[in-house]
């Protein structure tokens, strides 16, 4: 299906200089924390549903603005924050939900709408070590190629930070070093 909000969003997006942006969305009962982030390629749009038992839904962004509307192995997980059960006769079905995702995105981006490093890794349960939020230190590795940051760590540092933080981690050699709780640290002002 073709994210026609996507589109206007990110053009939005290019005319603020952003290249992430959250928003919140709500389909029947459920509420969303939902990241659009250029920073990946292919893009990468995420809902992360609210509440006690929160549950994670990424999708890839194709050229185009296309998505698959199958869900795959997250419909399970979907219908049930949705409350959508096939045999009450209130069935998810895929391509309708992604058509209400597709009215609810927003098509202006904000400075404002920038979310922190911390709320983006919270959102992205995807990512390396999602329950440290915090930036603690660099860790830098000796320049002989012997130990460098791992793949993970890297895409978690471009996804929190963007491509200058993760320029610096190559070619300083540096792994991110994580907490889980509020150092007050931040990756610019830690640099060597």
């Amino acid at each position: 299906m073709k994210m026609d909000s996507l589109q206007k969003l990110h053009s939005s997006m290019i005319k603020e200089k952003l290249d992430i942006q959250q928003f919140r969305i709500k389909i029947g009962i459920a509420d969303f924390d939902c990241l659009f982030s250029t920073r990946e390629t292919p893009f990468i749009f995420s809902m992360t549903s609210r509440g006690l038992n929160s549950k994670f839904f990424k999708f890839e962004i194709k050229k185009g603005y296309w998505i698959s509307d199958s869900l795959g192995d997250m419909y399970y997980d979907l219908a049930e924050v949705l409350k959508k059960d096939g045999s009450s006769g209130n069935k998810l079905y895929p391509k309708e939900f992604m058509k209400d995702v597709n009215e609810l995105i927003p098509h202006t981006a904000k400075k404002s709408a920038k979310p922190s490093s911390e709320d983006i890794i919270k959102i992205r349960q995807d990512l390396e070590e999602s329950e440290k939020p915090y930036f603690d230190t660099w860790i830098y590795w000796k320049k002989d190629g012997k130990q460098s940051p791992t793949s993970e760590n890297k895409h978690k540092t471009l996804v929190a930070y963007g491509q200058k933080a993760l320029e610096y981690s190559v070619s300083m050699n540096a792994s991110t070093k994580w907490s889980k709780t509020p150092t007050g640290r931040s990756w610019v002002t830690d640099k060597k």
